[in-house]
């Protein structure tokens, strides 16, 4: 019997998780020097670096933004981070979708009337990517700003959810993600819980959608309190002892 089918027989995954399960999680925050704050993020096989410099004065002044600032994404995949085995340089049509993505859902919740003609950067770069990358490029991006001290309203989190032979299953890896059923990345507010982001990359009904957006927002709980303790404990390393 070949591994594949005993992990069916046992009701786990091809990566032995249970269906509600999410990827193992590691972090290290402010280990980068010379910028204002980092997060290295391992969610199962992705692993991501995010710095976060500024806030710095705009390199070109808009009039747009006179009261208030701005957030500057920049996303670069290294030549071994996936399986095609080539560097996805700025300009490629995923990248500036992710990079619009990420950027958006940022200044959802970065106070930029705090920043005017100010410019915070986010600078990403992808390690190693294993399906729903897009959430934890989220989730470490929000750790790198909490690093860097930047004022936001609430916290973002992000997982995603899909049926994975018919069965509705919470952070999905790139062999699942890659089958040709739903695959839906979710990002949440962490105290609100208002919804930021969603792409739903198949036809759900509306049934089905209410169930797998209620699998993610389950799996963005899980986030919400993994990243809460991770910035308490960064917290405590870096308060003067008494």
């Amino acid at each position: 019997m070949q591994h594949s089918d005993i992990l069916n027989l046992a009701g786990l995954r091809v990566d032995g998780r249970l269906p509600a399960d999410l990827r193992r999680l590691q972090h290290k925050l402010g280990s980068m020097r010379n910028v204002d704050g980092s997060c290295y993020l391992e969610q199962g096989l992705n692993k991501v670096l995010v710095t976060v410099l500024g806030p710095v004065e705009q390199t070109r002044q808009d009039d747009r933004h006179a009261d208030r600032g701005t957030v500057t994404v920049t996303i670069a995949h290294a030549a071994f981070s996936g399986t095609e085995r080539k560097a996805r340089r700025h300009g490629d049509r995923r990248v500036l979708e992710m990079e619009g993505t990420l950027q958006q859902s940022l200044e959802g919740v970065v106070c930029l009337e705090l920043y005017a003609r100010s410019d915070i950067r986010v600078n990403v770069n992808v390690l190693e990517a294993d399906g729903s990358l897009v959430c934890t490029v989220i989730n470490a991006a929000c750790l790198a700003l909490m690093d860097a001290g930047i004022n936001m309203t609430d916290m973002l989190c992000a997982c995603s959810s899909g049926l994975v032979k018919q069965r509705l299953c919470t952070d999905l890896n790139q062999v699942e993600q890659g089958s040709g059923a739903a695959y839906l990345p979710v990002a949440i507010k962490a105290t609100s819980e208002e919804v930021v982001y969603m792409q739903l990359d198949a036809r759900l009904g509306a049934g089905q959608l209410e169930a797998a957006m209620e699998t993610a927002v389950a799996g963005c709980r899980v986030l919400r309190d993994y990243m809460s303790a991770a910035i308490r404990e960064t917290m405590r390393e870096q308060a003067p002892e008494v």
